[in-house]
């Protein structure tokens, strides 16, 4: 029962029960002195004058002691009534409030796990329910924050140990040459030439990185446009694959469903592909490395397969594979293998398209990264024509 009810009832109940209760009482009342009016009192009494005198003196006497009898048992009852309907009303509404206070103060002490257990329909039921979803969001944002700043940690972590190693080898050789140890034109060439390719790969992870960056605060400018994915993706393979060849991975295209559109920005399409195949490049064990590219169409998204031969990663890393600085190569020994900034890149870029992307290895060996982005319908196209 709700609280509003209960206490319409307590209203109604303060009123009716002290008025049937005094009615009783008066009626009751009335019954004996009529008793002992005409009982007694008419047999002692014979005259008919004093009777009458009499019978006048005590329907007054009967009048003022009941109108105060009756002023005394109202008051009496009303007073009682009411303490015992607050006290009703109130137990309803506190036993409430102190689960209520009992769960502030569990959150308030840091304990974001506890939840009221509240089973009464009543308006507190709502209230409860509320509070229930408050914790939950603040132990949500919680763990939230602690990954950012775990990621944070993890960022300076990787940043400092992937600049020391190219700019150790950049301080060495210009020793070198200054030592001179590089004492032929030849090697001091091939001096030149390390330091030239160091610096590019820092300038290349610096350049990651304030992509990231852009990316993650949102402010990083795309040109989105419709696609059609089977053309792009031919256009990509047939412009990159002797790059690839050359690294040791081959490339086929196979079950491109024809005439289906995306809305994506064109330049960041082709920087997702080539994040993810210089990824099976980077970690091939083997001379030639065989990579599949596919497409298939479900639940109104296009799913864009990259399959490769390669080593897999570990089942528990898959889940890990796009976040920020993380790398299969835990001790971060070889720096050929990249920064770890790629996929994620391709993470966020993905995202922006309203699409996602996971990872998963395959049975019979190698890795297999999905991408899912929805397929623009004809009714999509014929709204981005008239806009245009």
């Amino acid at each position: 029962m709700t609280i509003k009810k209960r206490l319409f009832i307590s209203n109604i109940l303060m009123i009716v029960v002290p008025f049937i209760v005094s009615l009783v009482t008066v009626a009751f009342c009335i019954f004996i002195l009529d008793l002992i009016s005409h009982g007694a009192l008419i047999e002692l009494i014979k005259e008919e004058r004093e009777i009458a005198a009499i019978q006048k003196a005590g329907r007054e006497t009967q009048l003022a002691f009941l109108s105060t009898f009756m002023f005394i048992c109202f008051s009496a009852i009303m007073f009682f009534t009411n303490l015992f309907l607050t006290r009703f009303v109130f137990r309803r509404i506190k036993q409430p409030l102190d689960i209520l206070s009992n769960g502030v103060k569990n959150i308030s002490e840091g304990n974001l796990e506890y939840r009221i257990d509240y089973s009464e329909s009543n308006e507190f039921q709502p209230i409860c329910a509320a509070f229930n979803n408050m914790a939950e969001r603040l132990q949500d944002s919680l763990t939230e924050v602690q990954k950012n700043e775990q990621s944070k940690k993890e960022l300076i972590a990787g940043i400092s140990h992937d600049l020391r190693s190219p700019l150790t080898s950049i301080q060495a050789f210009v020793e070198g040459l200054l030592d001179g140890i590089a004492d032929t034109p030849e090697s001091q060439k091939e001096y030149l030439q390390i330091i030239k390719q160091k610096t590019e790969d820092i300038n290349n992870m610096v350049s990651q990185l304030f992509y990231y960056s852009k990316m993650e605060m949102g402010n990083y400018p795309t040109n989105p446009e419709i696609l059609n994915i089977a053309d792009e993706i031919k256009d990509f393979v047939f412009a990159s694959q002797e790059e690839y060849k050359a690294k040791g991975l081959s490339i086929e295209i196979k079950n491109l469903p024809p005439d289906k559109q995306i809305y994506a920005d064109p330049l960041q399409l082709r920087s997702i592909f080539a994040n993810i195949l210089g990824n099976s490049a980077k970690y091939k064990v083997k001379d030639t490395v065989k990579t599949s590219v596919s497409c298939k169409i479900e639940n109104e998204a296009i799913k864009i397969y990259f399959e490769d031969d390669g080593p897999g990663v570990p089942d528990d890393a898959l889940l890990k594979m796009f976040d920020i600085f993380y790398r299969n190569d835990l001790s971060r020994n070889n720096p050929n293998q990249g920064s770890g900034l790629g996929l994620a890149i391709v993470s966020k870029a993905i995202k922006r398209m309203n699409g996602r992307i996971y990872a998963e290895n395959i049975k019979t060996g190698g890795l297999r990264i999905v991408i899912e982005i929805p397929e623009m319908k004809e009714a999509h196209l014929n709204e981005e024509s008239s806009d245009n």
